[in-house]
C-alpha cells in the first residue's frame, strides 16, 4: 500500500563518529598538556605529573566538545528553533536542507546544525 506506515529508520547522519571525535580531542589536548607542562613546570616526561595533568585536562575537554544527535519532530522543530535564537544563537549558513547556528556569546562557542530529512519520509512516519 503507498500510505502504509514505513518502520525503516531514518537516513544516518553523515559526519565523523561520536566515539571519533571523542578520542581525537581527548588525545590531542592530552599531549599538548603533558609537553606544555613539561617544559612550564621542569617536569621529565618520565615523571606522571604531566600525564595525570594532560590525562585530566583531556577528559575535560573531550567532554566538552562532544557532539549530541538530537531527533526533532517537524511540529518541534519551529519550538527549537525559537529556543536557539534566545540562547544567543544566530543563523550563519543556510543549504538546501541545512541549517547552522552559532553562538554570538564569547563564552560559549559551538553551533548547531539542524539538517531536514526528506519531507515525503517525514509524512510517511508520522
Amino acid at each position: 500500500m503507498p500510505n502504509s506506515p514505513t518502520t525503516a529508520d531514518p537516513p544516518a547522519i553523515e559526519g565523523l563518529d561520536v566515539k571519533v571525535v571523542f578520542i581525537y580531542y581527548f588525545a590531542c589536548v592530552t599531549a599538548i598538556t603533558c609537553l606544555s607542562l613539561s617544559q612550564i613546570c621542569h617536569w621529565s616526561l618520565l615523571s606522571p605529573l604531566p600525564y595525570r595533568w594532560g590525562l585530566t585536562v583531556g577528559a575535560i575537554a573531550a567532554y566538552w566538545n562532544h557532539t549530541q544527535v538530537l531527533a526533532v519532530a517537524p511540529l518541534q522543530l519551529s519550538r527549537l528553533e525559537a529556543w536557539l535564537k534566545d540562547k544567543g544563537y544566530q543563523i550563519t549558513a543556510i543549504e538546501e536542507n541545512l541549517t547552522i547556528y552559532c553562538s554570538s556569546q564569547g563564552w560559549q562557542r559551538g553551533a548547531v546544525t539542524i539538517r531536514q530529512l526528506q519531507q515525503n519520509l517525514a509524512e510517511d512516519r508520522l
